[in-house]
């Protein structure tokens, strides 16, 4: 079938004005294990920027998106879980076959990458190209959702509970299952404790939300932007701090030396090392941000040991996506998890608009409607 897609022609490493255009492409019928869906709405993610950037690898000529909502269309024949005619949004992808999967920590899928970033199926085909057969890398976290239809694997479907808005769905695809899944999965914040969120952006602000579904007291939400800090203590932060240079003396004191969880949610800054610094005893600090492939961290050797500080990577949030994914929508039509405040839409067709909007900070969770 013919759809509209938006195509990335190269990376711009951030020195050119990009080329993303919307293009007409062929889309192939679905294999035996996917599901074709019309795409109502997709997000702008922190990731789909990084390949725009030419931080992190992605094939051009290619179509991004990894955050998308819609309906079921047409199924393979081997799919069991959802029909045509349903509400669905995409997860991350995973094989379901190797050792992480089996344990259900499909986040950490050992072809997670492959899945994710090599712009094919495992089995080097994509499924979608351009009208003169050229072929594009069309399965971006193996959905390419910044287009009309797209297709997607059975297992990273979630279906989306009646009573909320669908377009408002694809996020937790990514960035708000990330943040929320930080706090809810991986570190499960004890009651009376005390959390520091560094970075209030849209995965940062998902883990504000999250934390205020725990048992935390002090939740504390780090960042340079006024604004953003307003609307953190407005969706959940007890506290607020603007990054500065006596951000860490100032948590501290805040906190009484007891911090006893950090959440490194930046896009970019690697704050690592000030989120482990301010940590108290026994504290854990949680690495999310989208920091460059190359960078690393810095962190005193004798403070981590002596105090017995925890450093871990999260990806994805954690957890096992669809039954997670659900979780969270579930919340949101409660009217407990606000995803709603945090959202700006945008027409596909200014799909660079959006992007300029999101790195200029002014959007804190862009996201696209198609035009059907």
């Amino acid at each position: 079938m013919r759809i509209k897609a938006a195509v990335m022609q190269k990376a711009d490493g951030m020195l050119t004005r990009r080329r993303i255009e919307l293009e007409e492409v062929e889309l192939d019928s679905p294999y035996d294990d996917e599901v074709l869906i019309r795409i109502t709405a997709c997000g702008v993610c922190g990731t789909d920027k990084g390949a725009i950037h030419g931080l992190e690898p992605y094939p051009t000529p290619g179509v991004l998106g990894h955050e998308g909502a819609g309906i079921v269309e047409a199924v393979g024949r081997d799919v069991k879980s959802v029909k045509p005619g349903d509400r669905v949004m995409i997860g991350f992808p995973f094989c379901g076959e190797c050792r992480t999967c089996r344990r259900g920590e499909m986040r950490y899928c050992e072809k997670g990458q492959a899945l994710s970033f090599s712009g094919y199926r495992l089995d080097g085909s994509s499924g979608m190209k351009r009208l003169n057969g050229e072929p594009l890398a069309g399965r971006f976290f193996q959905q390419s959702s910044w287009s009309t239809h797209t297709l997607a694997l059975e297992r990273q479907l979630a279906k989306v509970p009646d009573g909320i808005d669908l377009d408002l769905c694809g996020p937790y695809g990514c960035s708000i299952s990330t943040g929320a899944g930080t706090i809810l999965n991986e570190l499960k914040p004890l009651p009376g404790s005390a959390i520091a969120i560094f970075g209030a952006g849209n995965v940062g602000l998902a883990a504000v939300m999250a934390a205020r579904l725990t048992g935390a007291t002090r939740i504390i939400a780090i960042d340079k932007v006024p604004e953003r800090l307003a609307l953190a203590r407005e969706i959940g932060a007890t506290h607020s701090l603007e990054h500065g240079a006596d951000t860490i003396a100032e948590l501290k004191e805040l906190v009484g030396g007891h911090l006893d969880y950090s959440v490194e949610a930046t896009d970019g800054s690697n704050l690592v090392g000030e989120a482990i610094s301010a940590l108290g005893p026994r504290g854990t600090c949680a690495m999310v941000g989208g920091a460059k492939m190359t960078a690393t961290v810095k962190y005193n050797h004798p403070d981590v040991l002596m105090n017995g500080k925890h450093i871990i990577g999260v990806m994805g949030g954690g957890g096992q996506t669809p039954t997670f994914l659900q979780s969270l929508m579930e919340l949101q039509r409660q009217g407990r998890f606000p995803l709603e405040k945090l959202v700006r839409f945008y027409d596909l067709a200014d799909v660079n608009q959006a992007v300029d909007d999101s790195d200029a900070g002014t959007t804190i969770k862009p996201i696209l409607r198609m035009p059907h």
